[in-house]
């Protein structure tokens, strides 16, 4: 596992990933802009005649309400963004580190789209759950750890491995390396304690678990990286 966490630290800084990432931060900050800009025009629409007090309430409000949203939605919404370039990704890892590979067919975009729904929701519902544990803080941390760590593992799994095998075979394999899939996982999920390494998690998730897939599938990368 070592050597796939440290391959894939070196690749997030190289520039075809860099971009991704970039592109993918501009676009979260457009989707908060014009969320300000939107709330800005609704209040005025509805408040047409307000002036004095009020006027200056919903002026002082729109920032404030749009920054709050900014700060708590912001890594979700880049996330998410991010999620719809896993393709991409893993494409750049394997034309890296295992170029003597056959094009994989990939997944077709609504279903990665549908996956990644699906695990959002699922994460989101899951970490809300764990909620009523919180009065049992070592119950609570251990649950957390756990449930989130095969949360990830799954999912970055299946998103890489249904690349290349059928989902029968993904899901025998995943049976097979389900110790190792939730160990890095854990590992995946302790990372985040990292400041703003969530912003960037979805593309070190992939690369890592391109390269854990490899090792466990019996492809040997090339020597040359």
């Amino acid at each position: 596992m070592l050597t796939a966490l440290l391959r894939s630290a070196r690749q997030i800084f190289s520039p075809r990933i860099a971009v991704v990432i970039g592109a993918c931060v501009i676009l979260s900050i457009s989707c908060f802009v014009g969320l300000w800009y939107g709330l800005d025009r609704a209040i005025h629409y509805w408040l047409p005649e307000a002036g004095g007090l009020i006027a200056s309430i919903a002026d002082m409000g729109v920032p404030v309400i749009a920054g709050l949203l900014a700060y708590f939605l912001f890594p979700i919404v880049t996330t998410s963004f991010l999620a719809l370039f896993l393709e991409r990704i893993a494409k750049i890892v394997e034309e890296q580190h295992y170029p003597n590979l056959p094009p994989a067919a990939g997944l077709p975009f609504i279903s990665s789209l549908l996956v990644t729904v699906r695990f959002i929701v699922t994460l989101i519902g899951a970490n809300l759950l764990l909620l009523l544990l919180l009065p049992f803080a070592p119950v609570y941390a251990a649950a957390w750890l756990i449930i989130n760590g095969w949360l990830l593992g799954r999912e970055y799994f299946e998103q890489v491995a249904m690349r290349r095998l059928s989902r029968h075979s993904a899901d025998q394999l995943r049976k097979h390396r389900a110790g190792k899939i939730l160990a890095t996982g854990i590992v995946l999920t302790l990372l985040l304690s990292i400041p703003l390494f969530g912003l960037v998690l979805p593309v070190f998730a992939t690369c890592v678990m391109v390269h854990r897939f490899h090792e466990w599938h019996q492809c040997k990368p090339s020597l040359n990286n």
